[in-house]
């Protein structure tokens, strides 16, 4: 096969010594060939086992197995159909993989592999890529060991690539202390879920249309025509924007600001907004605060103070270290008083209060250890992130800059495919409960407050048939009896004059 490297940058992916590389970042920069050349290097040596893996199988079919019949037949390869798998004349294998969900990446348990590739790997979260490296392993120690990553920004995966292979902050963007250049070999990333190291090098390759003239000057006319989010992702390579984004609006030169510089009063009222992650999820709880109305802004404005996120902590030391941290014991007598205002109110997740069993929620557990008494927040989750959406395209809602994980998570959230008003909830994505925290912070304090139970009552009965405005108040009756159910650990909830 007389194939030579098209661009520069797919001369150095190729060469890259780096155990993990992510090539790519734009459309049309070869990236699906540069893999599959990749993974057939070692063809010669008999013990090379490669996989390469797309979401699905039509995708394998569209474009990896398809490429792969033009590259792989002419060096002597034969492709097995049932099998989905070519034998090298050598003995060496290639096979093709896909992975819908997370859970059929264990279709791989105990298979090993010196060389495994994803294609368009945002497609994929954490978990596949984590697991399968647990597979990358040989008893030829003359084979090199790699995983082997090529996509464009965004979909689920998005932030695991981001914050892997470029720091806070897209590196094609802006440059800072904490960002990973392109080209280096780092040898100190963590996975962004639970920050354990990866213990591979790993490295970040940028191509781009423009590094060859393959796919001629319409193709790039096309990238350029897009609209600008659009745009920049795929022509430019932009992993702070991305089809799909929530927040497209993020611009954190006027939604960002240092903690000193916020005009904040301390008889404004504070109040909190936490979520508690069960499993792999973490806790994240906010201070806000609220400014009165002036004619800039005739409704306030919204200040995001601080951030405290833990994981793998128990819900009763989650609530002590939330104590600690916003609402101190008042002072003693002759020594210096806190600076802190009292939260006036402390919103949590509402799933805390759910039987687990023993008829002792999270949230009863909280409250014990803490003494904090928590209101459920909102969970209208379209309402709190379209309110959190207009709050920031407003300027009415400006966050901290020592808030690290929400300044990320903000940019970072997607449409939910299925209900494209909402954010995409990615599971084990720590950065998720972060966002949550925020909206039911948000949601539950400005939101418009529900009809009381006994509005709801008379209004169920209003239908004109008979028949449907009897069964309407029963439910209406039945509601009403488990809301009037008394808990110690609620109290009313409280909207000081703001």
């Amino acid at each position: 096969m007389q194939w030579t490297p098209q661009s520069a940058a797919q001369r150095l992916a190729l060469q890259s010594p780096a155990e993990i590389l992510l090539f790519g970042g734009a459309a049309g920069s070869l990236k699906s060939e540069t893999m599959l050349v990749d993974a057939v290097k070692e063809r010669d040596n008999p013990r090379l086992r490669a996989i390469l893996f797309r979401r699905s199988y039509p995708e394998l079919e569209k474009s990896l197995i398809r490429r792969s019949r033009e590259l792989y037949a002419a060096l002597g390869a034969r492709y097995n159909e049932q099998k989905k798998c070519w034998r090298f004349p050598s003995g060496a294998l290639v096979e093709f993989g896909y992975c819908e969900s997370d859970h059929d990446i264990y279709r791989y348990q105990g298979a090993e592999y010196s060389f495994i590739g994803f294609d368009e790997s945002t497609h994929f979260s954490e978990f596949p890529l984590r697991y399968m490296l647990s597979r990358l392993r040989s008893v030829e120690p003359s084979l090199r060991l790699r995983l082997r990553l090529a996509s464009n920004p965004g979909n689920v995966g998005h932030n695991v690539h981001k914050a892997i292979f470029h720091g806070p902050v897209c590196t094609h963007c802006r440059i800072t202390p904490a960002s990973r250049l392109p080209g280096e070999i780092y040898s100190d990333a963590l996975w962004p879920s639970d920050r354990q190291p990866i213990r591979k090098t790993t490295s970040f390759i940028p191509g781009r249309i423009v590094d060859h003239s393959l796919l001629g000057a319409d193709y790039r006319e096309s990238l350029a025509s897009l609209p600008g989010a659009f745009r920049q992702a795929l022509l430019e390579g932009c992993w702070d924007v991305y089809e799909g984004q929530y927040f497209d609006i993020w611009d954190p030169r006027r939604m960002v600001l240092p903690r000193f510089s916020l005009p904040v009063e301390p008889w404004w009222p504070h109040w909190i907004g936490a979520d508690y992650g069960f499993n792999l999820s973490q806790a994240a709880a906010y201070l806000l605060a609220k400014s009165p109305a002036d004619d800039r802004f005739p409704h306030g404005r919204i200040f995001v103070l601080d951030e405290y996120t833990a994981r793998h902590q128990k819900a009763s030391d989650f609530a002590v270290s939330l104590k600690t941290r916003f609402d101190p014991p008042p002072a003693t007598p002759g020594a210096p008083s806190s600076s802190l205002p009292r939260p006036v109110c402390w919103y949590l997740s509402p799933d805390a209060w759910s039987n687990r069993g023993d008829d002792h929620s999270l949230a009863e557990q909280m409250r014990e250890a803490s003494g904090i008494v928590f209101e459920p927040a909102s969970n209208d989750r379209i309402g709190g992130a379209m309110l959190l959406y207009t709050q920031l395209d407003r300027g009415e809602l400006v966050i901290a800059d020592a808030c690290r994980q929400l300044i990320e998570a903000l940019p970072s959230r997607m449409h939910d495919p299925g209900r494209p008003d909402d954010v995409l909830k990615i599971a084990g994505d720590p950065l998720d409960d972060c966002f949550d925290a925020l909206r039911y912070a948000l949601y539950s304090y400005i939101a418009p407050p529900r009809p009381s139970s006994r509005e709801r009552l008379a209004l169920a009965a209003g239908s004109p048939d008979p028949t449907i405005a009897m069964l309407q108040r029963r439910l209406a009756e039945d509601r009403l009896q488990r809301e009037c159910r008394p808990f110690a650990y609620t109290r009313p909830r409280r909207f000081p004059g703001s």
